[in-house]
């Protein structure tokens, strides 16, 4: 078993994976606006380039093993915490049938924060940083076309903070 300590997702050049929004604190592709009481942030357009549902999952803690990956060839895929934040595992595209365990990134979603990931892009499933949470995903869901999890080449990976 490999172990891959999960890093913030701003301190690493994400650009291989997808875009990364930050909805709290603004930045590139994000708009602000504030009236009595409030204040919000929201993206400066579409974050999905086609129709997309939304889900809600449930993610243990952290660590975490993982096995397997998924991908989606038809559709990017959005993941933003709730109000804990969430860790996943990303490796970028390939060709394979399944992810390298040796280019797999850990890394760490503060709420507030949207991960954009790219087609193709392997992922795991969230999982809460200090205790089991909920999280939201945002992806093109095409129905009789399941989604496909495949086992990690070279073993099972260990998450750590």
């Amino acid at each position: 078993m490999k172990q891959i300590k999960a890093v913030d997702i701003n301190s690493i050049d994400f650009s291989p994976y997808g875009k990364v929004y930050n909805l709290r604190d603004g930045g590139p592709g994000v708009n602000r606006s504030s009236g009595d009481g409030w204040t919000d942030g929201y993206t400066a357009s579409s974050i999905l380039d086609t129709p997309g549902s939304l889900g809600n999952t449930l993610g243990t803690g952290t660590p975490f093993s993982a096995t397997e990956m998924e991908r989606h060839f038809h559709s990017q895929e959005a993941l933003f915490a709730m109000d804990e934040p969430i860790v996943f595992l990303v490796a970028p595209p390939t060709k394979e049938s399944a992810p390298s365990i040796k280019s797999l990134q850990a890394v760490i979603v503060l709420p507030g924060t949207v991960a954009v990931l790219n087609r193709m892009v392997w992922h795991s499933s969230a999982h809460g940083l200090a205790k089991p949470c909920y999280y939201f995903w945002h992806c093109q869901v095409v129905e009789h076309e399941p989604t496909e999890w495949k086992e990690i080449f070279e073993g099972t990976v260990e998450v750590i903070v």
